[in-house]
């Protein structure tokens, strides 16, 4: 107990000994872990964002003219009981023309003799099956169906979802380990001017039988507390803020309280290495 709380004494006399420098260290990590806080609300808000337009993409089959209604149904049934399909739609003739009278204003066919438009299917997936992936399967497997004429989806604007939902993972996964780094950088050179403060105490507490652990104890609690106060600062930050900010059109999805928490934990354990390799030369 007496060890444990003279550890505690040592490491808030570090901190509270050189306000300033405290001071500076707390805000440089602030500000490297609040950019990366808003980076990754921004990923979360473009994940959800195309999240809701891959939701409204639905693929559609245009039937053969020659295929009769009672071939025609049991296409659509086959559909509907493909696996990822939600609903399968028949738009007859006459449905497709009311379509394209709704669209237009105006009956564009009113002069033509019969009806020309096709037959289509229109088929939406479960949110789970809606992959460039799963879809370029899917289209596969209904060319082997009897009277499929066409099958049209939005192929490349899917891949462009795709992609950007990608890239962000990696632009948050990139600047995660820049700035894990530049974090560690920031803790070696604030702890290292703590350790060159007390260099003589550290010397005859080595010689006095101190282990290595003991004496990087209070430095390694150092880092830990500035790096954990940086990224609660942060996040309160955000959570006062985020309630001001006002985006049409736009939901701004935050993590949740369990990822906060363990991104926390996170900043604290590297906060804890950047302590260690700070001291770790005084040693």
């Amino acid at each position: 107990m007496n060890h444990s709380l003279y550890l505690l004494r040592k490491s808030t006399s570090n901190i509270v000994s050189r306000p300033l420098s405290a001071i500076t260290a707390l805000l440089s990590l602030m500000l490297l872990l609040f950019l990366f806080d808003l980076t990754w609300i921004s990923s979360l808000s473009v994940n959800r964002y195309f999240e809701a337009q891959e939701a409204d993409i639905d693929m559609e089959i245009f039937l053969d003219d020659v295929l009769p209604d009672s071939t025609a149904a049991i296409v659509l049934n086959t559909i509907a009981g493909m696996d990822g399909v939600d609903t399968a739609e028949y738009i007859s003739k006459e449905n497709a023309r009311e379509k394209l009278y709704s669209m237009m204003g105006t009956d564009l066919l009113a002069d033509m003799e019969g009806n020309p438009l096709p037959r289509s299917v229109v088929i939406s997936f479960d949110r789970g099956y809606l992959s460039g992936e799963y879809l370029n399967q899917f289209e596969g497997n209904l060319k082997a169906l009897a009277g499929v004429l066409e099958i049209y989806y939005p192929r490349q604007w899917l891949e462009k979802i795709e992609y950007i939902k990608a890239l962000s993972v990696k632009i948050v996964i990139f600047l995660g380990l820049v700035i894990c780094l530049a974090v560690v950088l920031n803790l070696v050179s604030s702890i290292r001017l703590s350790a060159k403060r007390r260099e003589e105490e550290l010397i005859q507490m080595r010689f006095m039988g101190a282990t290595r652990i003991f004496l990087a104890t209070p430095y390694i609690v150092e880092g830990a507390f500035y790096a954990l106060a940086a990224a609660v600062a942060g996040w309160v930050i955000i959570s006062y803020s985020i309630g001001r900010w006002n985006f049409r059109d736009f939901v701004v999805v935050l993590p949740t309280q369990a990822q906060i928490l363990y991104f926390c934990l996170m900043a604290m354990i590297v906060g804890m290495a950047g302590g260690y390799a700070g001291i770790r030369r005084s040693l």
